[in-house]
């Protein structure tokens, strides 16, 4: 769409009653009404007035040589004028005021849609209308700005369309799929090329615009070769989804599609990730044991992968004084992975990792001197998948457990001395008053780990921080990471 722009609409009318009777203005305003834009600045040329239609003038020529920059500059100067003529007293105003207001509005109008000044030119055909509810030139254009400077969903779709069909569907481009838009009633199609025996995992992050529409629901769906019927479908929750196939039988070609009902706006983000399989046996990496536990540093470690039957040990050290924080991130979509904590020696657990919010989390407690530790990452079932591991100070304990209890109190003394006794008399020694029974133990996912640490370090041996141990199970609830 153009600026509604005829002759007529750049004309000077207002020039009457003019106070610089200079024949250059009349020759220029001659030349103009033919859109003569050149003939009409060589006579103004001449012109040495500052007269508020000499500038405008100006402008409607520059304004037809389609040179906005200069055009605004005139207008500047005629609406420096105008403004002081504006600030006068109405009987001393100019006879052709108000019109030289509503023209060099019009023609600043003009000079923001040529500029693509959407919000400007608003303002200014605002102006006109404010002067002359009539002018259907102005109310046109305004109702142009305003749709550029909030255009419809579909003239905002990115440089990826047409995508709304399998047959349309553009290769897959991590460039080309940040910041994507899915408009109401549209689908957007990918196409992904996945080898033999690799993992395919094809994951949307968005959020959804309500201004325009009030409910959406968006689907992800991954179609495999050939097939008129998706394989994998998730719908879009809490602003993600991700599908997957673990273990693609050859060297193949993939469909992605986005699409669901509603009026609201998606805007999202697809990341594809085709990882290579896990090695065999031996081709297993060096760090699957103890003594070959990779050693990390603070900070974050990407583009890690767990296999089935190959856990991944790393080595961590927490400086005197010092606690330290090991996080493991993963999308529980994929696969569920576990993670524990051992002494250095890789023998003595003393931790399983808790589920949060931002991962799989364990402590390292702080000790006079530094502490060593190591850390076991695996599959909880057969399925592998990627992970990244943080290394670093607690942060402000984000996403503990609030409803995590203390361990049962660390009593060996009378722990072995029940064990001594036969079960009849260790059944009969029950307290006779209700409110004097032992309570009950924790769950095993409100032990608190740090507690259960420290209890280890100060005894030989802690039956019942062993069975504790034992009985631990965390199942990761994990949302996004």
């Amino acid at each position: 769409m153009r600026a509604r722009i005829g002759v007529t609409a750049l004309l000077l009318a207002g020039f009457g009653p003019f106070t610089c009777a200079d024949s250059n203005v009349e020759k220029a305003r001659e030349a103009l009404k033919g859109a003569e834009a050149e003939a009409a600045l060589e006579h103004l040329s001449a012109v040495e007035d500052d007269a508020p239609e000499v500038h405008h003038a100006r402008a409607v020529g520059h304004l037809l040589l389609q040179k906005p920059d200069e055009a605004k500059t005139d207008l500047d100067q005629a609406f420096r004028r105008v403004a002081e003529d504006q600030a006068k007293k109405p009987e001393e105003r100019p006879e052709n005021h108000d019109d030289l207001r509503k023209r060099v509005a019009f023609a600043k109008g003009l000079t923001a849609v040529a500029k693509e000044e959407w919000e400007t030119a608003q303002v200014e055909f605002g102006k006109v209308l404010a002067i002359d509810p009539e002018d259907a030139d102005a109310r046109w254009n305004l109702e142009l700005a305003w749709y550029e400077a909030n255009p419809p969903c579909p003239k905002r779709e990115d440089d990826h369309e047409p995508d709304d069909t399998r047959q349309d569907a553009k290769p897959y481009d991590p460039e080309k799929a940040k910041d994507r838009l899915l408009c109401p009633a549209n689908e957007d199609w990918y196409v992904i090329e996945a080898k033999a025996n690799t993992l395919l995992f094809v994951t949307v992050t968005g959020e959804f615009d309500y201004t325009e529409g009030d409910h959406r629901t968006v689907n992800l769906e991954l179609y495999g070769p050939d097939r008129a019927e998706p394989l994998r479908q998730a719908p879009v929750v809490d602003g993600k989804a991700t599908v997957g196939v673990n273990g693609v039988p050859s060297d193949s070609v993939w469909h992605a599609r986005l699409h669901g009902p509603g009026d609201a706006e998606f805007k999202y983000t697809l990341q594809v990730d085709v990882v290579p399989p896990c090695p065999v046996d031996d081709q297993k990496e060096e760090n699957d044991t103890p003594d070959a536990a990779t050693p990390l540093e603070d900070g974050e470690h990407p583009g890690l992968k767990a296999c089935p039957d190959d856990p991944d040990w790393f080595a961590i050290k927490a400086p005197a004084g010092e606690k330290r924080q090991v996080t493991v991130q993963f999308d529980p979509a994929r696969a569920m992975l576990s993670a524990t904590m051992f002494g250095p020696d890789g023998t003595t657990p003393l931790a399983l990792a808790r589920a949060t919010k931002n991962g799989l989390v364990m402590n390292v407690p702080e000790g006079e001197d530094e502490r060593a530790v190591t850390v076991r990452v695996e599959t909880a079932g057969r399925q592998e998948n990627i992970y990244a591991l943080k290394v670093g100070p607690p942060e402000d304990n984000e996403g503990q457990d609030d409803q995590q209890q203390p361990p049962p109190e660390d009593d060996e003394k009378k722990d072995d001395e029940q064990k001594d006794q036969p079960k009849d008399d260790q059944q009969k020694e029950q307290p006779k008053d209700q409110g004097d029974q032992p309570k009950e133990p924790p769950k095993p996912d409100q032990v608190d780990m740090e507690q259960l640490i420290e209890a280890l370090d100060k005894h030989d041996k802690n039956p019942q921080l062993e069975k504790a141990l034992r009985e631990l199970r965390v199942v990761p609830r994990m949302e996004d990471y």
